[in-house]
C-alpha cells in the first residue's frame, strides 16, 4: 500500500499539471485530444479504485485493533493494489503528451470580399448591434432593415467574417434570396448545402432533405439577403432556431413587414452622418475634393446623395480626380434641379443616375444598360455580355472578335471602377460580374423613359408573353421564365435584342412571327425546348447573331442564306442533322459552334472557303469527323487553308488526318485549339490547347506522334504504345501541364532514361494500364517532373511499387498520390537494388521528406505490403485514406516526425480488424492515429 500511495501521489501530481494545460487550451477554443481525455479518465478510474481499497483496508484495521485481521482479504487488497501499481505506471509512461489539444478545426463557410467598416461610425454601431443580437441566447431570429443601398449587406457581409474567425457557429451560410419562390429558394439553399435535388421530386422529399442537412450542420448560422416577402420556415424545411439547438436566423431586407411576419427582433440600418458622409466621398472622389476652389462644392454635392453610402460612393467614384470647377458648379446643378419628381427612393435613383449621366459617351452607358436585362442577382458572364455588345453593334468598329473582345474588357472594367458593376467570382475559363439590385432598378427606370428602351420582364415567372409589345423598344428581354408558346406578329421594327432563352419555350407561331423586326441583331433561344424554327428567321436580314444552343430538340433550321449579315451561329447541343441551307453565304459569319451536334453527318464542300471571316470553329463531339481522306464532304484542307481561324475544335476521324493538320503549322498561331483524335467521341470538352487521342496505334515509327509544341493538356485513351517516350521522343513538349492516359493495353513504361523532360507537367493521371510494368525505366534525370503535383494511378495491375524513391524525392511539389486497384502492387516507394545494397544508416537515408504533400489516398491494393521503408516527414499532409489493403502492416510515421495538419481519417467498417492489428514505433504514434479515427458505414 505505501507503494501504491507513492505511484499514486505521482500520477496525480501529472494528473494536475495536465488538467491545467486542458483547462488553459479549452479557454483558447482548442478541442482536447482523445488520447488525453481518455487518460484522464484513467486516472479518475484508477483514483476510484485506491480509494475504495483505501476503505476496505481501514475498516479490517478497525476490527479487534487490527487484532484479528482477515488474511484473505489482505491478500486480496494486496493482488488488487499490485496490479494497479502496474497500471498506475503505465500511465505515468504515457502521459508525456506533446499537445494536449488541437486547434479547432475551422468552422463552415466563407469569407465574403467587402470594404472594411471604419470603427465607432454609425454602420459600426449597427454592426456591433445586429452582432450582440446574433449572440444574445434569447434572440432566434434577427431582422435588419433599411432603404436600398444604405449598406445593410456590407454590414452583415463584415459580420460574416468576423464570425468566422470565431468559434461561436459551426457553419455560417449565405443566400441571396431576392424576388424568388419557395422552390427557387429551396434550389439556392440546396446548392450551398451541396445536396442534390430531383428535378421533378416530391415537395415533401426537398424540404426533408433540406431539413435533415441542415440538421446535421448542428449550430449554423443562416443569414438570408435581401428578403422581399416572407415564409414559413418549416415548409422550406429550415429548422426553427432554439436555445437548445443554438442556430440562429439573420435576414436583410427594405421592408420591415418581413420581419415583423417572419418574427424577427428588428434592427434598422440607418442613414450615415453629415461627417460619414462627407469621409465617404472624399474616400472615392480622392484627394481633388481638398482643393481651395472645389472643396465647397463637393461638400454640397456630398449633401445631394441624401447620406446614403452607395450612392455617395458612385457619385463620389463618378467625380474622381475632376479638377475643373465648372464640371463640379454643373454637377451640383444637375443634382440639385432634377425636373424628376422626389418622392422615397425616387430621390435615391435621382442620385444614383447622376453616376449614369457622368458616363464618359453613350458607348458605356449603353453597355451599362444592356445589365438590366438580367434577372435581378443574376450572375453575368463577361465572356456572354460582350459578345451580345458586339453583336448589337455597340462595340464593333475593330478588324478581329480579339479586338472587341479587348475593348469590351476595357469597359467592363470601367464600370467596375465606378460601382456600376460588382466582381464575383471567377474561373480560369470566365469571369462574372454582377448587378447590384438599386443599379438594376434605376437602369430599368432610364430604359423606360430614355432610348434605347426596353421592355424587361427577365426571371419574373411568366407564363405568357406580354400580349402588347412596346413598338419603340430596341431591347426586350424575357430570359427565364415559364413560357412555353410565343404567339402573334409582335410589330417592332426597331428591337435589336430579343432574349428568349432559359425558358420551356416548344412553339413559335405563325411562320410570319418574325416578320416585322427588321433590325433584329441578337436572337437568343438557348435552352428552349423549341423543336422548329418560323420560316420568318430567314428574312431577318439584320441579324448577326442567331443562338441556339442546348436546344436539344431542335432539328430543323430554315434556310439562312438571307442572312448575310450573321456574325455568330451557335447550334451547339442541337438535333440537327444537316447544316441549314445557305450557309455559304453569310460571308461575314465570325464564329460557328457546333459543339456537340451528335446527329450531324455531312460537312459540305465549299463552305469553310466561303467563309473568309471565320475566326472560331469549334465542333467538339459532333457527329462529322474531320478527314484528308474522305470523298463526301469537305476535308481537313479546307480548315488548313484558313488563315483567320483563331479557335479551333475539331474531332479527327484518324491519326493520319491529325498529323497532316499538325505538320501544315496552321495551328501555329492560334489562341486556342481542341483537337481529338479517333472513333471515340471526346471525354473532357478541355478548352486550352488540348489533345485528345483515342484508340490509335503509336508503336512504330510510321505511328510516332506529332504535337502542336504548345499543347498544354494531353490524353491518350485506348491506344497502343510501348511508353511515353514512344509517343513523345520528337516533340517540344515544354508546355504540357496535364497528362491522362487510360487503358492503353501495351503501354509497359511512362518514361525512359533517356526520356525528354516535361518541366511543366502538374497533373499526371494512368488507369486501366493492365501491361504497365513501372511509371520509370531507370532513373529520370532530376528535372524530370519537378511540376508535378498530382499523381493518380488506378487499376495498373502489373505494378510492383508506384516509384522510385530517388525520383520521389526530386518531387518538391508534389501535392497529392492517389493509387487504386493495382492489385500486383506491393509497396508505394521502392528503394533502388543498388541503393540498397550500400545504403548508409544515417538519418537522411533513414527519411523522407515531402513537404507539399496534402493527400495520401491508397484504395484496394490487396497485396501491399509497404508504403515506404523509409519514414516520411510530411508536415503539410491533411487526408489519408487506406482502404482494402490489409496487407500492410506498418503506416511510414514516427513520434517524432508526426503529421500534426491531419484530419480525422474515416475508415470503412470492415477495416477496424486490420487497424487494430497495425504495428507503431512508439504507443504515442498508435494513440495520435487512433485520435484520429472515424468509423463509418457509409
Amino acid at each position: 500500500m505505501t507503494r501504491l500511495r507513492t505511484k499514486m501521489d505521482a500520477l496525480t501530481s501529472k494528473a494536475k499539471d495536465i488538467t491545467i494545460e486542458v483547462n488553459s487550451a479549452k479557454l483558447h477554443g482548442k478541442v482536447l485530444r482523445n488520447e488525453v481525455s481518455n487518460w484522464l479518465k484513467e486516472v479518475k478510474s484508477i483514483e476510484e479504485k485506491v480509494s475504495n481499497i483505501e476503505k476496505k483496508l481501514e475498516e479490517q484495521n478497525k476490527c479487534w485493533d487490527g487484532r484479528m485481521p482477515n488474511y484473505y482479504l489482505r491478500r486480496k487488497i494486496s493482488k488488487m493494489s499490485l496490479k494497479l501499481i502496474i497500471q498506475a505506471d503505465e500511465l505515468i509512461a504515457n502521459c508525456n503528451f506533446e499537445n494536449v489539444a488541437f486547434e479547432r478545426q475551422a468552422i463552415l463557410g466563407c469569407t465574403l470580399p467587402t470594404t472594411s467598416i471604419a470603427s465607432k461610425t454609425t454602420a459600426d454601431k449597427t454592426l456591433e448591434e445586429i452582432l450582440d443580437c446574433i449572440l444574445n441566447t434569447e434572440m432566434r431570429i434577427i431582422g435588419v432593415h433599411g432603404m436600398g443601398g444604405v449598406g445593410k449587406t456590407t454590414i452583415m457581409m463584415n459580420i460574416n467574417n468576423r464570425l468566422m474567425k470565431t468559434k461561436d457557429f459551426d457553419n455560417i451560410i449565405w443566400i441571396t434570396v431576392s424576388k424568388v419562390d419557395k422552390n427557387r429558394l429551396q434550389r439556392r439553399i440546396a446548392k450551398k448545402l451541396e445536396i442534390d435535388l430531383t428535378e421533378g421530386e416530391d415537395d415533401l422529399d426537398t424540404t426533408t432533405k433540406i431539413f435533415s442537412a441542415l440538421e446535421r450542420r448542428k449550430k449554423f448560422l443562416l443569414i438570408f439577403d435581401d428578403m422581399w416577402d416572407d415564409f414559413l420556415l418549416n415548409e422550406v424545411g429550415i429548422p426553427h432556431p432554439s436555445e437548445e439547438n443554438g442556430c440562429k436566423i439573420v435576414l436583410t431586407t427594405r421592408d420591415s413587414r418581413v420581419c415583423r411576419a417572419m418574427g424577427a427582433h428588428e434592427v434598422k440600418v440607418k442613414v450615415l452622418s453629415d461627417e460619414e458622409s462627407w469621409e465617404l466621398f472624399k474616400k472615392n472622389a480622392g484627394d481633388v475634393v481638398l482643393s481651395k476652389d472645389i472643396e465647397e462644392l463637393a461638400k454640397a454635392v456630398t449633401r445631394e446623395c441624401c447620406h446614403l453610402p452607395l450612392a455617395i460612393i458612385v457619385v463620389g467614384k463618378a467625380m474622381c480626380g475632376e479638377n475643373n470647377v465648372k464640371v463640379w458648379q454643373n454637377a451640383l446643378k444637375e443634382l440639385q434641379q432634377s425636373n424628376l419628381e422626389v418622392k422615397g427612393m425616387d430621390d435615391v435613383f435621382l442620385r444614383l443616375k447622376f453616376s449614369y449621366t457622368r458616363l464618359r459617351n453613350s458607348e458605356l452607358k449603353s453597355c451599362f444598360l444592356y445589365c438590366s436585362l438580367y434577372p435581378e442577382d443574376h450572375e453575368i458572364c463577361s465572356q456572354e455580355l460582350i459578345e451580345y455588345w458586339i453583336c448589337e453593334g455597340i462595340i464593333d468598329k475593330r478588324e478581329t472578335i480579339d479586338d472587341d473582345m479587348n475593348k469590351g474588357h476595357a469597359i467592363l472594367g470601367e464600370l467596375i471602377k465606378v460601382s456600376m458593376l460588382e466582381t464575383g467570382r471567377s474561373t480560369a475559363d470566365y469571369e462574372i460580374v454582377r448587378m447590384h439590385d438599386l443599379i438594376r432598378d434605376m437602369a430599368i427606370r432610364i430604359t423606360r423613359t430614355e432610348s434605347p428602351r426596353s421592355m424587361i420582364n427577365a426571371g419574373v415567372q411568366l407564363q405568357e408573353s406580354p400580349f402588347e409589345w412596346p413598338a419603340n423598344a430596341k431591347r426586350i428581354s424575357l430570359m427565364y421564365n415559364d413560357i412555353k408558346v410565343l404567339s402573334g406578329q409582335p410589330n417592332c421594327h426597331h428591337v435589336l435584342t430579343l432574349f428568349l432563352q432559359g425558358n420551356p419555350l416548344e412553339k413559335i407561331i405563325p411562320h410570319s412571327y418574325f416578320n416585322h423586326m427588321c433590325s433584329l441583331r441578337v436572337l437568343e433561344l438557348s435552352g428552349t425546348r423549341i423543336k422548329a424554327l418560323p420560316e420568318s428567321i430567314s428574312s431577318l436580314k439584320n441579324l448577326r447573331a442567331l443562338l441556339l444552343g442546348r436546344c436539344v430538340i431542335l432539328d430543323e433550321v430554315p434556310s439562312l442564306s438571307n442572312l448575310e449579315e450573321l456574325r455568330v451561329l451557335d447550334l451547339s447541343g442541337t438535333a440537327i442533322r444537316e447544316l441549314p441551307y445557305g450557309m455559304e453565304a453569310m460571308v461575314k459569319l465570325q464564329r460557328l459552334n457546333l459543339n456537340e451536334t451528335l446527329e450531324l453527318r455531312v460537312f459540305p464542300i465549299g463552305i469553310i472557303p466561303c467563309l473568309s471571316f471565320l475566326e472560331e470553329l469549334t465542333m467538339i463531339g459532333s457527329g462529322w469527323k474531320w478527314s484528308s481522306m474522305t470523298t463526301e464532304g469537305a476535308r481537313i484542307e479546307d480548315i488548313v487553308n484558313s488563315t483567320r481561324l483563331a479557335i479551333l475544335g475539331i474531332d479527327f476521324t484518324d491519326l493520319s488526318s491529325f498529323l497532316y493538320h499538325v505538320k501544315s503549322g496552321n495551328w501555329k498561331m492560334m489562341k486556342n485549339f481542341y483537337f481529338c483524335v479517333g472513333p471515340l467521341g471526346p471525354q473532357y470538352f478541355e478548352r486550352n490547347f488540348c489533345v485528345e487521342i483515342n484508340s490509335c496505334n503509336l508503336i512504330g515509327e510510321d505511328n510516332s506522334l506529332l504535337l502542336p509544341y504548345n499543347t498544354q493538356r494531353l490524353y491518350i485513351t485506348s491506344c497502343e504504345f510501348i511508353s511515353l517516350w514512344n509517343v513523345t521522343r520528337s516533340l517540344n513538349t515544354s508546355e504540357l501541364c496535364r497528362c491522362r492516359l487510360y487503358s492503353c493495353e501495351k503501354t509497359e513504361f511512362l518514361m525512359a532514361d533517356e526520356e525528354p523532360l516535361l518541366p511543366n507537367l502538374k497533373e499526371l493521371q494512368m488507369e486501366k494500364m493492365p501491361e504497365l510494368l513501372a511509371l520509370c525505366k531507370g532513373i529520370p534525370s532530376l528535372d524530370a517532373l519537378k511540376s508535378l503535383e498530382s499523381l493518380e494511378v488506378n487499376r495498373c495491375d502489373k505494378l510492383k511499387y508506384l516509384l522510385p524513391a530517388r525520383l520521389l524525392q526530386q518531387l518538391s511539389r508534389l501535392e497529392s498520390i492517389a493509387v487504386w486497384g493495382c492489385s500486383g502492387m506491393e509497396e508505394i516507394v521502392a528503394e533502388e537494388e543498388e541503393m540498397e545494397e550500400g545504403r548508409n544508416e544515417d538519418e537522411s537515408s533513414m527519411t523522407m521528406t515531402l513537404s507539399q504533400l496534402q493527400t495520401l489516398r491508397i484504395l484496394e491494393l490487396p497485396n501491399l505490403k509497404s508504403i515506404s521503408s523509409r519514414v516520411l516527414i510530411c508536415n503539410a499532409l491533411k487526408t489519408i485514406v487506406i482502404e482494402g489493403s490489409h496487407q500492410l502492416k506498418k503506416l511510414p510515421f514516427c513520434v517524432n516526425n508526426l503529421p500534426s495538419a491531419l484530419k480525422p481519417i474515416k475508415v470503412w467498417s470492415d477495416d477496424k480488424e486490420w487497424w487494430d492489428t497495425l504495428e507503431w514505433d512508439h504507443p504515442q504514434t498508435k494513440a495520435h492515429f487512433q485520435s484520429l479515427l472515424k468509423f463509418t458505414h457509409e
